[in-house]
């Protein structure tokens, strides 16, 4: 089982549930947690350096900002590629009220996190469930009740740029501000939206950004 973990969240309540759940698989003194994403790095960071790293991550991606304290990272997204370039191997789960089904793609197949969890009234057996899954093998966990699946065919072909067209589209730019905006032509905007439209179903322009909110791409 894993020997040294590390809990990345700002919530004391929350905190306090995955540390006593951690207690099944470890001892408590192998247990550590921090409320800031900085924090968490500089313990991967001197773990390594004391040659006792972590073999296991669960962070929250939402970190609530502190006015009095200036921090580099600020997201659980930042502090996932932050520690991997520290430490490639260790293994990542996410435990987060976060269900958009982009925002859960992005995280296990682009960042390559091991186990997605959503904060609900079964995520502490689900959190169980995934760290022994993600210990015995290389499959990934997600909790069940989230909409997500390498099967959502909507999101296959959608890249940053078109992310990046339908945000400009949300703030009211027309097609033509846009393709002087991100350096194309017209012709091939406008090629780029309707091949949008089409992929997500959308009626119209309008249609299209409401659809990309509600999937999480924006």
């Amino acid at each position: 089982m894993f020997k040294k973990i590390l809990i990345a969240e700002d919530v004391d309540s929350v905190n306090l549930g995955v540390k006593q759940l951690l207690e099944e698989f470890v001892t408590e003194d192998r247990i550590h947690h921090v409320q800031y994403c900085d924090d968490a790095l500089l313990k991967v960071k001197r773990a390594k350096i004391d040659q006792e790293p972590f073999d296991l991550l669960i962070s929250d991606l939402s970190f609530v900002e502190n006015k009095f304290r200036e921090n580099k990272l600020n997201s659980g997204e930042e502090l996932i590629e932050a520690v991997r370039r520290e430490q490639p191997d260790i293994k990542v789960i996410v435990y987060s009220i976060e269900t958009k089904p982009y925002v859960i793609r992005t995280l296990l197949e682009e960042m390559d996190c091991n186990a997605y969890i959503n904060k609900s009234r079964e995520s502490i057996r689900e959190l169980k469930q995934a760290i022994r899954t993600i210990y015995a093998s290389d499959e990934k966990f997600v909790s069940p009740e989230l909409r997500y699946g390498k099967a959502d065919s909507e999101l296959d072909e959608i890249d940053e740029q078109d992310i990046q067209i339908i945000r400009l589209l949300s703030k009211g730019f027309d097609q033509g501000e846009i393709a002087d905006d991100m350096h194309y032509s017209r012709s091939s905007i406008e090629k780029r939206i309707n091949r949008l439209k089409t992929s997500l179903k959308a009626k119209n322009n309008p249609h299209l950004v409401s659809i990309s909110k509600d999937l999480g791409l924006i």
